[in-house]
């Protein structure tokens, strides 16, 4: 019999694995957990405002029956106190197979700099004086848009909700 004090061994290790089985298949840990855990430090590190969606009927795209398919939104439109965000997801014009995404959008805040984080990591634009951006070749999945003044460093980053695109 080994003590507390003792290193883990063998039978240490056994028992903890399956332990760790025992509660992935009692209580799984839920589904996009680490995205949103990412996006609550990101806010808190950049000290962020945070922009809502506006729509939230359209968050509830599934119902009982597994094989009704989720409902596809042409747009999505977040708010904030400082702007608003519309953005637009299509499939980009120079791939084939579909798994490549155009996003357009348009910002309240002409040259505003909006950057779309992805699981690949992350594309910025520019707005023009009308506040039109687009961001191609995006990958589908999640994406939250972080949009930034360039010329006042004072004004705090707006931080979208992560979606599906």
């Amino acid at each position: 019999m080994t003590s507390h004090t003792d290193a883990i061994d063998l039978r240490d290790e056994a028992n903890l694995a399956h332990v760790r089985e025992l509660f992935a298949h009692a209580d799984p840990v839920p589904g996009g957990l680490a995205e949103r855990v990412k996006f609550a430090l990101t806010v808190h590190a950049l000290h962020a405002e945070v922009a809502e969606l506006m729509d939230t009927a359209l968050l509830a795209t599934r119902g009982t029956d597994a094989a009704v398919e989720p409902t596809r939104t042409e747009s999505v439109t977040f708010t904030a106190a400082s702007l608003s965000l519309m953005v637009s997801a299509s499939p980009t014009s120079t791939d084939t197979s579909d798994d490549r995404v155009r996003v357009d959008g348009w910002v309240t805040m002409p040259g505003a700099r909006v950057e779309a984080m992805t699981i690949e990591g992350s594309i910025s634009a520019v707005s023009d004086t009308n506040g039109r951006f687009v961001l191609d070749d995006l990958p589908h999945g999640p994406v939250h848009f972080v949009v930034t003044d360039p010329d006042d460093d004072d004004l705090r980053p707006v931080i979208t909700p992560t979606i599906q695109i």
